[in-house]
């Protein structure tokens, strides 16, 4: 009988397949789209590598918080928007802005939920400058599905090679690597507040 403790990634590997970590990719998800800006990708990643089979559920959660999140935002530019350019005497501004974005909006938020740059600010303003809500959230939750499938895929395609060739490493690598790794998400999160 084995008395050891599971180390961190057998913890992890329990926690991926567990349903408990469900809502908790959710919060997360939900988070990171709204006011706390991180690198969720890599828990995606991790959790992806950990459960291979559950990676499609991961991305539907992880596209529902996206979407949860987007409307939240979308009703905040919608309902403060005005207020806010009346009390700063910028109405102008914002109106010119509002036929900017209604040329360029579904680009925008697009683009804004495909790549991993922050998308607090698109999905305010689609809110702010009226954008259509459900044409809105079509875009954003297909942008942000295109984006985590694929990475699903890739995960799906050369996650058990990545995972082969981690495992022939040194420890000492293994670790160099992940605390170089966690140093440059400590530094980008930083870097995006």
């Amino acid at each position: 009988m084995d008395d050891r403790r599971p180390n961190l990634a057998e913890r992890f590997a329990l926690a991926a397949h567990s349903n408990a970590v469900l809502p908790i990719l959710l919060v997360l998800e939900i988070l990171e789209t709204t006011i706390v800006p991180f690198p969720y990708e890599a828990i995606f990643v991790a959790l992806c590598l950990a459960a291979p089979q559950r990676t499609w559920l991961f991305v539907a959660v992880t596209v529902a918080g996206s979407a949860i999140a987007g409307s939240i935002l979308y009703s905040l530019g919608a309902g403060f928007a005005e207020p806010l350019a009346r009390y700063l005497n910028v109405q102008e501004a914002v109106e010119a802005y509002k036929s900017t974005f209604s040329e360029r909006g579904g680009a925008l938020i697009f683009l804004g939920g495909l790549t991993p740059v922050p998308s607090y600010f698109v999905n305010l303003v689609a809110g702010a400058t009226g954008y259509p809500f459900a044409t809105f959230l079509a875009l954003f939750s297909s942008s942000r599905f295109i984006r985590f499938a694929l990475l699903g895929l890739l995960i799906h395609l050369f996650g058990e090679a990545i995972l082969a060739q981690w495992s022939r490493l040194p420890i000492v690598v293994q670790r160099t690597i992940l605390i170089l790794f966690l140093a440059a998400v400590t530094w980008w999160s930083i870097a995006k507040l």
